[in-house]
């Protein structure tokens, strides 16, 4: 299982990373003819973020993958839960179990579209290190106030913003040790002052003009009012302190995303927009180049090739540069042309 275009390809990060990820990925995932999974527009049950920043080499990759194509939600988060106990080595932190149940216990009552997701990237010790991802499904109580909002102003530390635009949380990601919480959004369209408002609300600086102009550059036209993309959202992620009801959340970064072909369009010209990006920035585009070049080998000759990329993003971190970030189904299983 390699990203590369053939066996020729150099090692890529992305190759490194999908080698270690093997040991522990579960094998149905790897099979062919299992059920189309919802993790990509194509099916694929297998997906490589890329990240880049100007003054850091090469390329940062992680994946994210559907640890039971097919399957229902419930069996979902196990095998999610699993893969995260065989990373570590340790059941995960009993904050991330109580919330997993809980957010659980909602898609239950009001149904939900996968459940979770789990996610692998190379740890600071050169390991592994495991991510798991829970849908946040909308559910309200007797008022009708969501049951998710109680717990989002919580985190967010100020009531919300920007009433108008729609906003509500989609997905949770938390690493096994309870040391970190990532809210995912999706909002209507925004303006990139709007992006300057939410921040402040999470105590983060504002830097929509940052994103306004990564937008600017990767379109090829200016961006005067709405940022020109159907299908945006962010996340904020926190940093995780203290137990039970002393815990506290702390802000540290915040994420702009688009799904990539709202923003850009077919693959082929998301990848033209990365690429020039990439090669004015001096950023490794070894991996990403390799892996998008072995999506041409996944259709015949007169098909029209399912949509390979999913997001396009900008992280904004404390005390850290910018990175920008893409994703990418992965060679392997794809969805049939004209079904899902």
């Amino acid at each position: 299982m390699r990203a590369g275009a053939g066996p020729a390809a150099a090692v890529s990060p992305l190759d490194r990373l999908l080698a270690a990820a093997r040991i522990v990925l579960p094998p149905e995932i790897l099979k062919a003819g299992q059920p189309a999974s919802d993790l990509t527009p194509s099916g694929a049950p297998l997906e490589a973020a890329f990240v880049w920043a100007d003054s850091e080499p090469g390329c940062d990759p992680r994946i994210s993958l559907d640890p039971a194509p097919g399957a229902q939600p419930e069996s979902r988060l196990e095998a999610a839960l699993s893969l995260c106990r065989a990373v570590s080595g340790t059941e995960p932190a009993p904050d991330v179990l109580r919330l997993a149940k809980r957010l659980s216990c909602w898609q239950q009552r009001a149904g939900c579209r996968y459940g979770a997701w789990a996610g692998l990237r190379q740890g600071e010790a050169g390991g592994l290190a495991a991510k798991l991802y829970l849908e946040v499904a909308t559910v309200s109580d007797a008022k009708g106030r969501p049951l998710w909002a109680a717990f989002e102003e919580r985190l967010a530390g100020a009531p919300p913003v920007l009433a108008g635009r729609n906003l509500r949380p989609t997905m949770a990601g938390l690493t096994p040790d309870g040391g970190l919480l990532e809210l995912y959004y999706r909002t209507a369209p925004l303006f990139p002052g709007d992006l300057d408002t939410l921040m402040r609300r999470f105590g983060l600086a504002p830097r929509g003009q940052e994103v306004r102009r990564l937008v600017e550059r990767l379109t090829g036209r200016s961006v005067r009012f709405e940022i020109p993309s159907s299908d945006i959202g962010f996340s904020v992620a926190f940093r995780m302190a203290g137990e039970g009801r002393s815990r506290r959340a702390h802000a540290c970064a915040f994420t702009f995303y688009s799904n990539a072909a709202a923003l850009l369009g077919p693959d082929a010209r998301i990848a033209d927009a990365l690429l020039a990006e990439g090669a004015a920035r001096g950023w490794d585009m070894t991996a990403y180049r390799q892996a998008f070049a072995a999506c041409d080998t996944w259709h015949s000759e007169g098909e029209v090739p399912l949509q390979r990329h999913g997001l396009i993003g900008m992280v904004l971190a404390l005390e850290a540069p910018p990175r920008v970030t893409a994703t990418l189904a992965l060679p392997g299983y794809q969805r049939e042309p004209g079904h899902g």
